[in-house]
């Protein structure tokens, strides 16, 4: 993923709170298929986008993908959408649903109503929104939007994300930082980290090699300082319905983010 679309979806995610997701298109008008839904219906779960055309033989081709996953995860929080995005082809689409028994939400032009990721009218296109609202994917990759499902699924009931948005490729010069930036671990040691890449690439030697890791260095700090907003607003609505998880989350913080914490 390039560092403009790690920077979007970060934008996405500051720009959200938990269960603050607008949608739109879930409408009478432009429903197609399978059970109706609303804003309300989606609060507080995995949601998945897969827009997707009649005219598009690879949107077409992942239609059964779509389907299985689907019945994989819908006992669980998790709302699979397909969003149409040719126009409307009330036939066409039906035509497609019955030949392969889709039986997940179908809307025309279905998506968030706010921060929603552009595939550039490109298609098939798809985004994964966790439980707490951040679009944790967004791509053109089935298997890589599945995976992410998969791990915002696995993420239910646990503590938030320390760096919303934020994803470490497998190419990352700080992958190894994957593990201990989470929450209730001390983020200072990996600070410490990226502020000296980001000064190492400074100096007049430094090659694009050092340039590149600085530019990553400081979109991660960028997700902590948005991680660190994320868990404090968490942690201030749960004081009023929940004290006691308000009161472990924030134990958690203040071992993450301590008072002397510079990002």
């Amino acid at each position: 993923m390039g560092g403009m679309k790690k920077i979007l979806i970060l934008a996405c995610a500051i720009a959200l709170q938990a269960g603050a997701v607008e949608w739109r298109g879930l409408d009478d008008a432009k429903w197609y298929s399978g059970p109706k839904i609303s804003s309300k219906d989606l609060a507080g779960k995995v949601v998945m986008v897969d827009e997707w055309g009649v005219h598009c033989p690879p949107c077409r081709a992942l239609l059964p993908k779509m389907e299985a996953l689907w019945k994989k995860f819908k006992s669980k929080p998790f709302v699979l959408i397909g969003s149409h995005r040719q126009g409307r082809q009330a036939e066409e689409v039906k035509a497609l649903v019955d030949a392969n028994k889709l039986t997940y939400p179908i809307y025309d032009f279905a998506g968030m109503a706010e921060g929603e990721p552009s595939g550039g009218g490109g298609l098939p296109f798809m985004y994964v929104v966790d439980a707490r609202g951040n679009v944790v994917y967004s791509g053109r990759s089935e298997p890589d939007a599945v995976a992410a499902v998969e791990k915002a699924i696995k993420a239910l009931g646990l503590p938030p994300s320390i760096t919303p948005g934020w994803r470490f490729e497998k190419t990352s010069a700080f992958r190894q930082m994957e593990n201990q930036l989470v929450l209730g671990k001390p983020a200072a040691p990996c600070v410490r980290k990226l502020k000296a890449a980001i000064k190492q690439a400074e100096k007049n030697s430094a090659g694009e090699k050092q340039k590149a890791a600085a530019e990553e260095a400081k979109q991660i700090l960028s997700a902590l300082a948005a991680g660190r907003t994320e868990v404090m607003a968490e942690i201030e609505a749960k004081k009023s319905t929940d004290p006691k998880a308000a009161a472990a989350l924030e134990k958690l913080y203040k071992k993450t983010f301590p008072a002397s914490l510079e990002l």
